[in-house]
């Protein structure tokens, strides 16, 4: 297929876990910038990257939030309206993959849209001497919420961009790809910084809202 005929579509994706576990340097790997040296995240915030996978190219709008406990509670109002849902955790910490099972993913399903595709992230795997979480603990519990799963180092740039790429795929397949009324071709857009996606009345009321919640 060509350029011309690719599909563009944009894409809310989050990611959430607890404190520590590496969430803004999976992020800033991924956008290929500086993972040295972050301090723990302290507000929410959202940041642009696209992706091509086959004839279709998705603007991820990836969504960065806050681990620690006391604010937890915020973070569910920006499930809403997500896609994707990116779960991460610390394989170095046992807490950090208990807290998924126990709170993180029964938080998404409450919270989230019915269909959201979930993706897990073993971060850390360059510390995998240290290692505390069973790996077939692990690869069970994937399996039993249909997840997709990859061991990451945002340090080492392991596995990143193709925890990306899969996601992507699963959300071309997903329910949301089923009910979505959007047909665009790349030949209806320029190639203006400034222009964006031409979407479907019903889903542009949704990003609206979104915008109006904005970063905290």
């Amino acid at each position: 297929m060509s350029e011309k005929s690719k599909k563009k579509f944009q894409c809310k994706l989050i990611l959430v876990g607890d404190s520590g576990v590496g969430k803004t340097c999976i992020i800033n790997r991924y956008l290929k910038r500086s993972t040295l040296d972050v301090a723990a995240t302290l507000s929410t915030s959202w940041y642009t990257k696209y992706e091509k996978i086959n004839n279709y190219e998705i603007a991820f709008q990836i969504w960065d939030t806050v681990g620690q406990e006391q604010y937890r509670s915020l973070n569910t109002l920006f499930f809403k309206d997500a896609q994707i849902c990116l779960i991460v955790f610390d394989i170095t910490r046992k807490e950090s993959f208990n807290n998924i099972q126990n709170y993180w993913y029964e938080s998404i399903i409450t919270n989230g849209p019915e269909g959201i595709v979930c993706g897990l992230a073993g971060n850390k795997n360059d510390l995998s001497e240290y290692e505390k979480v069973d790996r077939n603990e692990v690869k069970e519990f994937c399996e039993d919420i249909d997840a997709v799963f990859k061991y990451t180092s945002a340090k080492n740039n392991i596995c990143i961009d193709e925890l990306f790429k899969e996601l992507g795929y699963k959300f071309l397949h997903s329910e949301f790809m089923k009910n979505m009324s959007i047909s665009i071709s790349i030949s209806s857009i320029s190639d203006s910084k400034d222009n964006k996606f031409l979407i479907d009345k019903k889903y542009k009321k949704k990003e609206q809202k979104m915008e109006k919640i904005g970063c905290c």
